[in-house]
């Protein structure tokens, strides 16, 4: 919970997965089980509070605490692996062969990798809260996720941390043998020492390559979430909206970006709303990039159009040349599940009918600078293969629109920072992001963050403007991750292969054993 932001203090995730398997493992698989679900449950309920200040009456309870007991429930499952496939104590594994030890270790590393890839995909996925990203400010160190993901940072700080809990152990049974202590920890910890020297060097290389930069204006207007559903306070958000646009514009940007939930209503639509819009662009000869509601009418159908989600590129000329629309879907807050099947649910959440998810992703065209945008919406910048998908040959750089102002001004902001720069590092693209309360800034292809405040130290929750000189490489960057994916799961499924095998084994074993008579 404090390695997270807003504490983020990184070392606590380096001793947290030793000490709750220390505890868990000391007694039968039941006690493991309970052990991993109370850590987990007071890790999630500390960590993802701010659900509870979401402007609506009684849900914002219920999803709090359902999702921490179904993330709690993943904790539990690990640390009732690691029980199961323990052969013994822990004090028989400690003495054990070591590189037996050292494979089960790092087959419990690879099993907590693969139940935060879960977590990331079943039911809508959530992958919010993964160790690895805890580690968000060790630049050198996260130079690693453009080779194996996140994922490859959270195995190595599992599998640190269960070394370091092995360590400490062999020091308190045998404390006069300490030669036993660093035996336990000497491969972790030089692991950990090739990254940060390996992401050093990379950084010294990137830096060297020659860019060229734009200027960019953004607009953070910080709407409260309630006054974004009063339909009365349209126009005048719309011209806050203007009021900010035209204050950032005298700077001359090259770029415009207004967040998601800045568009009041339909764009394209609404005439009154696209001429000033058109028209805003046309004045300053300055391309726009929006987020905005869309409806469409479904092929063959006349009666019911779809809502969409949507990002819009709105070019110099005042034309519409693009439009992206958002594919991944926030439960509860954009669409309602199983509404089909059971129709009272919609009744349950503010949105009524919800929005359809897109299908592909888009390269917006910003002819006037010479690039390709790829937009992501909201929470979709927290998806690494949806990022790695949004990102083709011919991209420039990552934007992100959100609307963090469900949640107030809380940790959510940073936290979905910290989520969000891993997409950087892993494609090698910038990444721009433009927030409705925070937190606008941009981050390099390191994973560096610019601009996260006001120069003028207002609250980065706060509204406002802010003018940026993004740096684009000239020569694109290509990572190993962004050529070839999540292979790194593959290699956690086959490091865990055999602990499943022998757990299928044993309760075959036993099933085949008689009742005594």
């Amino acid at each position: 919970m404090m390695a997270f932001p807003k504490w983020n203090v990184a070392g606590f995730a380096w001793v947290a997965p030793g000490m709750i398997l220390f505890v868990g493992v000391g007694g039968d698989t039941k006690r493991a089980f309970w052990s991993g679900l109370i850590f987990g449950m007071t890790f999630a309920v500390g960590t993802i509070y701010w659900f509870q200040y979401m402007p609506v009456t009684g849900l914002p309870i219920l999803a709090w605490w359902s999702l921490a007991t179904y993330l709690a429930v993943y904790h539990a499952l690990w640390v009732w692996f690691c029980r199961r496939t323990l052969p013994g104590s822990l004090e028989e594994m400690l003495n054990a062969p070591w590189a037996q030890r050292t494979l089960w270790i790092l087959a419990m590393a690879a099993t907590w990798v693969l139940l935060e890839w879960t977590v990331g995909w079943m039911l809508t996925g959530f992958p919010w809260l993964k160790i690895g990203v805890t580690q968000h400010r060790l630049i050198p160190l996260i130079q690693f996720a453009s080779v194996a993901g996140v994922p490859g940072l959270s195995f190595v700080i599992v599998w640190f941390s269960v070394s370091l809990m092995f360590s400490l152990y062999a020091l308190a049974m045998q404390p006069k043998q300490r030669f036993l202590a660093w035996r336990e920890i000497f491969l972790p910890l030089l692991v950990v020492a090739v990254l940060f020297a390996w992401g050093s060097v990379r950084i010294n290389r990137f830096d060297e390559r020659d860019t060229r930069e734009i200027k960019v204006g953004l607009v953070q207007p910080s709407f409260p979430q309630t006054l974004l559903w009063d339909a009365a306070a349209a126009t005048n958000r719309f011209n806050k909206m203007i009021e900010l646009s035209e204050e950032v514009l005298a700077k001359k940007p090259g770029l415009l970006i207004w967040p998601e939930a800045g568009m009041p209503g339909l764009i394209r639509h609404q005439p009154e709303v696209f001429d000033r819009v058109s028209g805003l662009t046309m004045k300053h000869a300055t391309p726009l990039i929006c987020g905005g509601d869309d409806a469409r009418m479904p092929p063959g159908e006349t009666e019911k159009p779809q809502f969409f989600n949507s990002v819009y590129v709105v070019d110099e000329t005042g034309m519409i040349p693009a439009q992206y629309d958002k594919r991944r879907l926030v439960a509860f807050g954009e669409y309602t599940p199983f509404s089909d099947a059971l129709p009272f649910m919609k009744y349950l959440t503010p949105i009524g009918e919800g929005f359809t998810p897109g299908k592909e992703a888009v390269q917006l065209p910003l002819e006037k600078l010479g690039l390709k945008a790829s937009p992501l919406i909201c929470f979709e910048d927290a998806f690494a293969w949806l990022a790695r998908d949004a990102v083709k040959p011919e991209t420039d750089l990552l934007v992100n629109l959100t609307n963090d102002g469900w949640f107030s001004e809380s940790a959510e902001q940073w936290q979905h920072l910290a989520n969000a720069l891993f997409r950087a590092v892993e494609t090698g693209r910038p990444l721009l992001r433009c927030a409705n309360n925070g937190i606008t800034c941009w981050v390099d292809p390191m994973g560096r963050v610019y601009g996260a405040g006001y120069p003028d130290g207002r609250s980065a929750y706060a509204a406002g403007t802010k003018e940026f000189e993004v740096a684009i490489p000239k020569e694109r960057v290509t990572t190993f991750y962004w050529r070839r994916g999540n292979w790194f799961i593959v290699i956690c499924a086959l490091l865990i292969l055999r602990p499943v095998i022998g757990i299928w084994r044993s309760r075959s074993k036993s099933d085949a054993v008689p009742e005594a008579v």
